[in-house]
């Protein structure tokens, strides 16, 4: 790394920190859009595991931020319950409500350890994979595009935590969108879209702190090598910087967005979207062959 600042370098950290972010709570797999970027202009941008955790951070901090006061919430009226010993309905909600949460984890929890070990690359088929993922992704939300103000139930119960847990499973496959097949989910099991929504992104919670932890344990990140902070890298260090930045920011409107077109059941933008970027996908990479 030089002495000056590479601008086409802090652009590309600054166009895919917007990408994490952004994407990481729409109906939309930021890791597939990321992977086709990269793989279409086949830019040697270095996209390894510590920029996820970075970017990871961002959107954390963005959803923790934004959704603090449910979060706070159920917290309190859960230390109420389990140390306080106050039982009343209200306590007793929000400790079912996040043993939902615990429940619904652990299924991509096992899976993800297991992923990571195996160092799993789709190399050539990339492409493919990505398209097939948005394209299913594009059906999920198709599918369910009635539904967003069919129901109104807004209890999770541990038979529906494990239901949304395992269809998460699926979200593991480039270009599937997390939240997307989670909502969708929650909605088959007759919750309010709002709920679902509500109770995927607060998932998403355990889930980044579990990712970063696996990818520390797994050596992934080199800590040592962090904690040392090599003062020929500082323009390094401020790129990933400003990526954990625009992905807060970005992670922060676009909650923004997913909540307004909740309320307002709309969602045909997103399924189109899937449906058209995963046929682009698709032909781009059956034609590398």
């Amino acid at each position: 790394m030089g002495d000056e600042m590479n601008i086409i370098e802090l652009l590309l950290y600054i166009f895919y920190g917007i990408i994490q972010g952004f994407f990481e709570v729409l109906p939309v797999s930021s890791s597939g859009l990321v992977s086709f970027f990269q793989s279409v202009t086949n830019d040697q941008f270095e996209y390894n595991n510590f920029f996820l955790v970075v970017v990871n951070i961002g959107s954390l901090s963005a959803i923790i931020i934004y959704m603090k006061k449910e979060i706070k919430r159920l917290l309190v009226e859960s230390y109420d319950n389990l140390v306080k010993k106050e039982v009343d309905k209200k306590n007793k909600k929000s400790v079912e409500y996040l043993k939902s949460i615990v429940i619904a984890i652990i299924p991509i929890g096992v899976l993800g350890v297991i992923y990571t070990s195996l160092d799993i690359n789709f190399g050539a088929y990339s492409l493919i994979v990505i398209g097939l993922g948005a394209l299913i992704t594009a059906t999920v939300l198709f599918a369910s595009r009635k539904r967003t103000d069919m129901f109104t139930n807004t209890k999770v119960t541990t038979k529906k935590a494990w239901y949304i847990g395992l269809v998460q499973l699926f979200s593991v496959i480039p270009g599937v969108s997390r939240l997307a097949i989670t909502t969708a989910a929650g909605t088959q099991k007759e919750l309010s879209y709002e709920t679902s929504l509500t109770f995927s992104i607060l998932m998403y919670i355990p889930i980044s702190i579990g990712t970063i932890l696996v990818s520390i344990v797994y050596g992934l990140i080199d800590i040592k090598a962090l904690l040392d902070f090599d003062t020929s890298n500082l323009w390094m260090y401020f790129y990933y910087f400003i990526a954990m930045l625009v992905s807060f920011f970005g992670t922060l409107y676009a909650l923004k967005v997913i909540f307004i077109f909740t309320r307002k059941g709309n969602f045909r933008m997103f399924y189109i979207y899937n449906l058209v970027f995963g046929f682009i996908a698709l032909i781009i990479g059956l034609s590398q062959f």
